[in-house]
C-alpha cells in the first residue's frame, strides 16, 4: 500500500482575482501563480519571466507558512498545477510521476501540443487531465470561478497525495465539432497570414482544434468580455514552420493602440499593473478588466503591420 503524502500548505485560501478588490475577505498577505494579482506579496508568473509553462517558473521547495492565500488571474490548467506545486511547499515535492502529468498538462494548456521533454504515455495523460479540468472550468474561469477553481486545485492535491489517478477525458473530437460549427458559420476568416476568429456566440473551444483547420500563421480570436464588449487572444499557429517565434511587437503596439483612447487603460506598456494589453512571446491578449476599445479589423490590421505580415 502506498503511504500518502502530505498536504503541508492545506491553510491556504485559494481564488482568481485581476483586481486587488476581488481578492477574499482575510487575505493579506497571499502569493500569485500564472499570472500577476494586484497586490500580491510574492508572484511567479512565466508570462513576466519567460518560462515555457508556470511550473519552470516555480521554486523546487517553498515554505508557505507566512501566506494566506494563492491566486491567478485566470483559472487554467498551468494555474492550477502552480496552485498545487504551492500547496505541497515545492514543485520537487510532488511524486515524479505526478509532477511529469502536470508538466505535459500544462504544456497542452499554454502550446497546444505534447511536452517535448515526456514520453508518449505521459503527455497522453496530460492531455486527458487538460480536457478533463476544461470541461469543469467551460464559461467559469475568472473571479466568479474562485470557488470552482479551488476545489479543483484540492481535488488534484488530494489525489496526488493518496496515489489516486488523475482524471482523464478525451474530449477532442467534440471539441473539433465545435471549431467546424464556427468555420461553416462563416465566423473564421482567412485574411492572409493572419485568421480572424469570431467566438462570441460560440461554446468554449480549444484553440487547437480551431488551429486544426486553419493554416495561417497567426490567430486573432475574439470573445465577449463579460463588462461589455470585445476580449482578444492572439496567438502563433504551433503547427506552422516558419511561423513568428515572436510576436511581442504586436502586443506594444497593441497596447499603445489602446492607451491611446484613455482610462481604463494606465500604460502605453504592456505590463502588470497597466491594465492594459499583456502576454509573452507566443500568445497574448487584452485588457482583463475590461472590453477592449479596438475593433477586430483593426486589431488584424495593427497585428500585421507591426510585424510585417499580410492580410490580402
Amino acid at each position: 500500500m502506498t503511504d500518502t503524502v502530505e498536504i503541508p500548505h492545506t491553510h491556504l485560501t485559494i481564488f482568481v482575482a485581476t483586481r486587488q478588490e476581488d481578492v477574499p475577505p482575510g487575505c493579506v498577505r497571499y502569493l500569485s501563480v500564472d499570472g500577476s494579482v494586484p497586490g500580491c506579496a510574492l508572484r511567479w508568473d512565466h508570462h513576466v519571466s519567460g518560462e515555457r509553462i508556470n511550473l519552470e517558473a516555480m521554486p523546487e521547495r517553498f515554505d508557505a507558512t507566512g501566506f494566506d492565500g494563492v491566486g491567478t488571474t485566470f483559472a487554467d490548467l498551468d494555474a492550477l498545477a502552480s496552485v498545487v506545486a504551492v500547496l505541497f511547499g515545492g514543485k520537487a515535492e510532488l511524486p515524479s510521476e505526478a509532477r511529469a502529468v502536470l508538466e505535459s498538462a500544462s504544456f497542452w494548456c499554454d502550446h497546444l501540443r505534447a511536452h517535448p521533454g515526456h514520453d508518449a504515455e505521459t503527455n497522453r495523460l496530460g492531455r486527458g487531465l487538460l480536457d478533463a479540468i476544461d470541461a469543469e472550468l467551460e464559461g467559469d474561469r475568472r473571479a466568479a470561478g474562485s470557488d470552482r477553481f479551488a476545489r479543483l486545485a484540492r481535488d488534484i492535491a488530494g489525489r496526488i497525495a493518496n496515489s489516486d489517478p488523475l482524471p482523464f477525458l478525451d474530449a477532442w473530437r467534440e471539441q473539433l465539432q465545435r471549431a467546424r460549427q464556427v468555420e461553416q458559420d462563416g465566423k473564421l476568416q482567412r485574411r492572409g497570414a493572419v485568421a480572424l476568429v469570431d467566438l462570441r456566440d460560440a461554446p468554449e473551444i480549444d484553440p487547437a482544434a480551431i488551429y486544426a483547420l486553419h493554416d495561417c500563421p497567426l490567430s486573432v480570436h475574439v470573445k465577449e468580455h463579460e463588462a461589455g464588449g470585445p476580449r482578444y487572444t492572439v496567438g502563433v499557429h504551433p503547427g506552422i514552420d516558419g511561423a513568428p517565434q515572436d510576436i511581442r511587437a504586436a502586443l506594444a503596439a497593441l497596447a499603445r493602440a489602446e492607451f491611446e483612447h484613455g482610462p481604463p487603460a494606465l500604460s502605453p506598456e504592456p505590463q502588470p499593473g497597466s491594465e492594459n494589453w499583456g502576454g509573452r512571446a507566443r500568445v497574448f491578449g487584452s485588457p482583463w478588466n475590461y472590453g477592449s476599445r479596438l475593433g477586430p479589423d483593426e486589431v488584424v490590421a495593427i497585428v500585421a503591420r507591426s510585424l510585417g505580415l499580410v492580410t490580402e
